[in-house]
């Protein structure tokens, strides 16, 4: 006797490919993958006849409580993650309240806040501002953090733009990534852009009177994001870390990044919705500002390749809760940043699947299998595998659909994708086998979801 069926779908496996079958699931684990009409029995019962079972998309880039304080924000943001398909979300987190850096001491109250508020699965990846910050890693792992973000921009004037003060130098992080080969597990996440390049760039954009969105390309260019993208994997192989490229949206860098992974494969490159689908040209302007830029679309297109060949493994979003009008003004004025997390399945089915052919199993890859290989979530999240949480994210592969930011359940009250018809979105999503989202509204509670430790 299982607790719950789902019958007469097409089950779409990152490791075993798409079938129809029947899915059955007990004590919040995947108990069975059976033959369709299986005889079987169980408390209830879900027929879900022509949709595709995917696994609960994990959401490996976002910033919970960038603006609002990080507990509103678990509760709204993982609504909207549910909506959209996504069972697991990792947070980059620093202390956003105050520019100036200090240890977690506080991480048992964030862990507490995604307990009690979080609608689906939550983990974090901490960001290390000061030495101090790093001298404290091995705390952090015993204490189930596994992945630190470094940020080589945001170095000195640049820092002030997103309120932060980063003191980590390339020494610094040389050691941390030193200390982080120790462990197996742990993971050096890395946004590379040469911050003293950007620096002159901005002021001569600046000076030309340029205020549009290719301007901000222009002011941070991508050959100064190519150059820390070697210097941080030549870095990562002498220290013999794992290595995670974020957000690489630019030709020069993804390039870079994959020679660099040639040489030395403990490497993941990560990109993310918008530079597949915007360009410097979007009449987003300002709406699309974000770092580093959307680029041109030789850039787009050389991004598409690489998610389609698979050497671009994850897809993050890079999700960050605001409203318009911290967009107000012109490209200098505006805030970086948006939303995104609700959207990802339907642009990666509608633009990937649809308008490019890309096969399900490898969106499945992308979005859920992968980031749980490079963040420590195997065996039990990524996969639709008897043993694995019953994460599942039921997807009609047809389904059109407007988009809105008041269906998205997000508290940002805008999306890059706004007016655009997606096809293929998701109609259920489950958390460890409770449904949690139907229909495009949450029908869980606050709460389901749980901190991960990895």
């Amino acid at each position: 006797m299982f607790d719950m069926i789902l019958r007469n779908g097409i089950v779409v496996d990152p490791l075993d490919g798409a079938r129809p079958a029947d899915l059955a699931i007990s004590n919040g684990v995947i108990a069975a993958i059976l033959q369709p009409g299986s005889e079987a029995a169980s408390r209830r019962q879900i027929d879900v006849s022509g949709k595709y079972l995917f696994p609960g998309i994990i959401e490996p880039h976002t910033h919970i409580g960038f603006l609002n304080d990080f507990d509103a924000d678990v509760t709204s943001e993982s609504a909207s993650a549910a909506i959209g398909g996504v069972t697991t979300v990792f947070s980059f987190h620093r202390h956003y309240k105050s520019a100036e850096p200090k240890p977690y001491d506080d991480l048992p109250e964030l862990i507490g806040a995604i307990d009690a508020g979080a609608h689906v699965d939550m983990a974090l990846h901490l960001g290390m501002l000061t030495e101090d910050q790093t001298g404290e890693i091995e705390k952090y792992i015993d204490q189930g953090v596994s992945s630190f973000k470094f940020y080589m921009a945001y170095r000195g004037e640049d820092g002030k733009t997103v309120g932060m003060i980063n003191d980590i130098d390339d020494g610094v992080m040389f050691d941390a990534f030193t200390t982080l080969g120790r462990f197996d597990h742990a993971v050096a996440c890395v946004h590379c852009e040469n911050t003293e390049i950007i620096g002159r760039r901005v002021r001569a954009a600046k000076a030309a009177g340029r205020a549009d969105l290719a301007a901000w390309n222009a002011a941070r260019p991508s050959f100064a994001e190519a150059e820390h993208v070697r210097r941080a994997g030549y870095f990562a192989e002498e220290a013999g870390c794992n290595l995670y490229y974020v957000h690489i949206g630019a030709q020069k860098s993804v390039d870079e990044a994959i020679l660099q992974k040639a040489r030395y494969d403990r490497i993941t490159i990560e990109t993310c919705p918008h530079y597949l689908t915007l360009t410097e040209t979007s009449a987003l302007g300002p709406m699309a500002k974000v770092n580093p830029p959307v680029r041109a679309q030789a850039d787009q297109d050389r991004i598409w390749e690489t998610v389609l060949s698979g050497e671009i493994e994850t897809i993050g979003t890079d999700h960050c809760a605001m409203p318009r009008t911290r967009k107000a003004g012109d490209i200098w004025q505006a805030s970086p940043g948006f939303p995104g997390m609700a959207t990802m399945l339907p642009v990666m089915l509608h633009h990937g699947h649809h308008k490019r052919g890309m096969g399900l199993q490898e969106i499945a890859k992308a979005l859920s299998y992968n980031a749980a290989k490079a963040f420590n979530l195997l065996p039990r999240k990524g996969a639709l595998q008897v043993g694995f949480d019953a994460d599942i994210a039921v997807v009609d592969l047809e389904m059109e659909q407007t988009v809105t930011p008041e269906a998205l359940g997000s508290s940002a009250d805008f999306s890059l994708q706004e007016g655009e018809v997606l096809k293929g979105w998701p109609v259920m999503t489950l958390l460890r086998g409770k449904l949690v989202a139907e229909g495009g509204r949450v029908v869980g509670s606050a709460g389901d979801g749980a901190y991960l430790a990895r």
